[in-house]
């Protein structure tokens, strides 16, 4: 039972930490540039693109984590939440640019897809139907492959570690759709030359973990595994298997890949990280009820989850995703959202994020990486305004960094309009 144990301590340790006292009260500090990781810090990087969801991850010891390079470009979209710092390159290579300023080794520890979609790996060009070839924006390197997203980052980066929702059995319900044509055979070609290619194994504690300095943070950091693939972690020692109870129950053999999401939970200290790729509540025996009322499948991470500090929102904080039932019980203090599109800013949304039922005892600090202009204009006034940072309109990457032990963190806003890592906004510690 040590899993349950492990689940129901850190849960207690969040709980019971001093009141919180919001962020936006805070007098924020600005100028200066992003000052860098140091041994014994964790720094998470959300970067934005205006393409999509990608993000990068140092750890205490220094093992580095890619997860998600995407490149999802929709034209009409780009009035509202335009490519940073400019159309001129590729999002992944603007990905790649802002990792080497970051991360001077050659090397990426562990690269971990959420799911199979262009806006988290790239290559919507291949679907005719869905995204004709004149939306796809890729470029073509010296011996003639098309690329884009991810495997722009892989001209640059080797890679030692891959997980993924699906190995070795790709399509499982029907839902590998064609972004994964290009990085399919990428995966294979590396895997010959020492990539070393891995299921995610939901439950587990040790598949993501330390690999420069272990021992020094024994004890303090820890990977979680909570879903993949439809599979979720029961709190204990076991596994769930949401989807295939699913496709019994409705003998429908196709899930759609949001639902598909491999997610995880980082602690170090008393701080908790939460991502899960574009989870949503719904498609999950969806029309059916249990003793406790309609099925959330969403909301059953959640519970799984527990309170956290900082939450990835879920399909980029769509209307469909974050439901109370999950936003209740991870209880974040900062929700960030990787934007690429005006319907990822959801007044719906947004409320559920800032609502007093679901956070009693704190308000949140809500900040989308970047704040459509349409948006910022329709919700003027608007309560929820009050705990997102006005820099959000302009573009920013959002840096969180945890400072040695666990104990402590810092926001840092780094103006995207261009490659400086000026930071427009530093919030400091929580009180």
């Amino acid at each position: 039972m040590t899993g349950r144990r492990e689940f129901i301590a850190s849960a207690t340790a969040f709980c019971a930490s001093s009141p919180w006292r919001a962020l936006a009260e805070g007098a924020p500090e600005t100028g200066g540039v992003y000052p860098g990781w140091k041994p014994g810090e964790m720094d998470l990087h959300f970067i934005y693109t205006g393409c999509g969801e990608n993000m990068f991850y140092r750890l205490p010891d220094g093992t580095a984590v890619l997860n998600d390079v995407g490149e999802r470009y929709r034209p009409k979209d780009v009035a509202e939440t335009p490519l940073l710092p400019s159309a001129d390159r590729l999002g992944g290579d603007w990905v790649s640019r802002y990792i080497r300023r970051v991360y001077p080794e050659k090397d990426i520890d562990y690269l971990i897809f959420s799911h199979w979609h262009d806006d988290h790996i790239g290559h919507a060009g291949f679907d005719r139907s869905f995204s004709p070839e004149a939306d796809w924006r890729y470029r073509t390197t010296a011996d003639g492959r098309k690329i884009d997203g991810f495997l722009c980052v892989a001209e640059d980066f080797g890679f030692k570690r891959y997980l993924d929702h699906q190995y070795p059995a790709r399509g499982t319900y029907r839902s590998q759709g064609t972004c994964m044509n290009l990085v399919a055979p990428w995966v294979e070609e590396q895997r010959r030359k020492g990539l070393v290619v891995e299921p995610f194994k939901v439950g587990a504690l040790d598949q993501i973990a330390l690999q420069r300095d272990p021992s020094a943070y024994k004890g303090v950091f820890s990977v979680r595994n909570i879903c993949s693939n439809g599979c979720l972690w029961d709190g204990a020692d076991g596994v769930r298997d949401c989807a295939a109870e699913t496709v019994v129950a409705t003998g429908c053999g196709t899930l759609p890949q949001n639902m598909l999401s491999m997610g995880f939970v980082v602690r170090y200290g008393r701080f908790r990280f939460w991502t899960g790729g574009d989870l949503q509540p719904g498609f999950m025996k969806k029309g059916f009820e249990t003793k406790d009322g309609p099925y959330d499948y969403e909301a059953e991470v959640g519970r799984r989850v527990g309170p956290v500090t900082l939450c990835k929102m879920n399909h980029h904080g769509c209307g469909d995703a974050m439901g109370e039932g999950f936003v209740g019980a991870v209880r974040a203090k900062i929700y960030v959202s990787c934007v690429w599109s005006h319907w990822h800013v959801r007044e719906s949304t947004m409320k559920r994020l800032v609502s007093r039922k679901l956070h009693p005892d704190f308000d949140p600090f809500v900040i989308p990486n970047f704040m459509p202009g349409n948006r910022a204009r329709e919700y003027a006034g608007r309560p929820f305004m009050r705990n997102i940072p006005a820099e959000t309109r302009n573009g920013v990457h959002v840096v969180v960094k945890v400072l040695p032990g666990g104990d402590d963190w810092k926001i840092y806003l780094l103006d995207a309009r261009d490659e400086s890592m000026r930071v427009v906004r530093r919030i400091g510690l929580p009180a």
